[in-house]
Parts: structure tokens; sequence; C-alpha cells
């Protein structure tokens, strides 16, 4: 496949909190914005978690409609504490929340082409990944896409995928930063061990591999 890069087009420089919030859910700070990501079960179910982390999200963004990438109730307390967020997903998603009496839209923050990898039961759903404040991407399940911005949230532990697959991906579209997702699956010491051998291929293209723990912060300046 053709190599498409898509950089931040500001030459000063931009801080931006991410917050893991278990699994592939994100808390993203920047300019002035807060995006919450992929609110999931994993992340809801977990006894560490409080729906005041996600207080005041301006916009939440779901890849698709895989439990452990999103969760009504996780969902509807989000947006009880939010800004008035609008979520932004799929169309097929769109239908499946609207029976819930959620409202969502399909286009707003940019996105980019992310299918969702076949799973063991067949053709995985509608998938689709976001740019995010013109600093982070988020390709939900997939290891099918071609660009990237200079942070890169990437799923290397999945029923679907491998961590070869994964750091191939990465060093192909090769963002400045990468910062593994959807994990639950691994123990502490299975994280320990994959992230180590992800970094270790990664530096050989000088791409920087970030490794957070659950419910930790980083602040990166891209």
């Amino acid at each position: 496949a053709t190599r498409v890069e898509v950089t931040q087009t500001t030459l000063a420089p931009m801080d931006v909190a991410i917050t893991k919030l278990v699994h592939a859910c994100l808390l993203v700070d920047v300019g002035g914005t807060r995006t919450l990501i992929d609110p999931g079960t994993f992340s809801w179910q977990d006894e560490r978690f409080d729906a005041s982390m996600v207080e005041g999200a301006d916009r939440i963004l779901i890849t698709h409609e895989h439990a452990d990438h999103v969760s009504v109730d996780f969902l509807r307390a989000a947006l009880e504490r939010s800004n008035d967020a609008v979520v932004e997903t799929t169309a097929a998603l769109q239908g499946i929340l609207a029976e819930e009496g959620i409202r969502a839209v399909t286009e707003g923050t940019p996105q980019f082409t992310a299918p969702h990898e076949r799973i063991p039961m067949g053709p995985g759903p509608q998938n689709i990944g976001f740019h995010v404040g013109g600093v982070l991407s988020h390709p939900g399940d997939s290891h099918s896409f071609v660009e990237t911005m200079p942070i890169l949230s990437m799923p290397f532990a999945a029923p679907w995928g491998s961590l070869t697959n994964g750091a191939d991906r990465a060093r192909l579209v090769r963002p400045r930063y990468v910062i593994p997702i959807h994990d639950w699956f691994l123990s502490d010491p299975g994280r320990t061990f994959m992230y180590r051998l992800a970094a270790m291929a990664l530096d050989q293209d000088g791409i920087e591999l970030v490794h957070l723990a659950d419910f930790e912060t980083v602040t990166l300046s891209v």
C-alpha cells in the first residue's frame, strides 16, 4: 500500500495530555478541547474507574460498535458530565445508539480509513479512525490504515492482530510517538515484555514508544 503521512501544519509546538482509561479508551486534552475516545466496557467495569475522570468532555469519538469500545452506560455517564459533547461514530453504531435514545453523528472530527480486521467469527464491523486535534490518531481495531498524526495510539494485542503486524504498520506510517492500546488482555508483566519488543522494533525507525499504565497521564509536545 502507498504510505500517506499526515503531519501537523502548525509551526509552534503543541502540548497534548493523554490519559489511558483502560484498554482502548483515551482522554485527550489538546488546544483547550477535551476528547474522550472509545468509552468501552472494560473501562466502565474497572473498579478503579470513576465517571468524574471524564468530566467536561467536549467531544466523544467511538471507532466501532464492539463492547470493549463502547458501553452505553459509560457513554450516558460521560454525556451527563460533558460540555454538551457530540458523539461521533460510524453509521452502523449511530443506528444502534439511536435505539438507546442517544444521538450521534457520522462526521465532524477528521476521520481516516481504518477497516476493522477480520475476527475469529468472520468479518469485523464498520470501523473508522479519528485524527484528534491535529496531533493524535486512533485507528480503533485496525492495522490496515495508511496515515497518522505525530502521535499514534496503536492496538498491538488483539484476537485479530499481532505485535508484529502492529509494529510493521507503525513503522510504515511513521508517527513520532506510539502509545500502545487495546491491551486489557495482557497481564502487567505481559505488557512490559510485549512493549519492550515493540520499542526495540520502532526505535530502528526513530519512533518512540510511550507505554502508559491504566489511568496514567503523559504530556507530549509535538
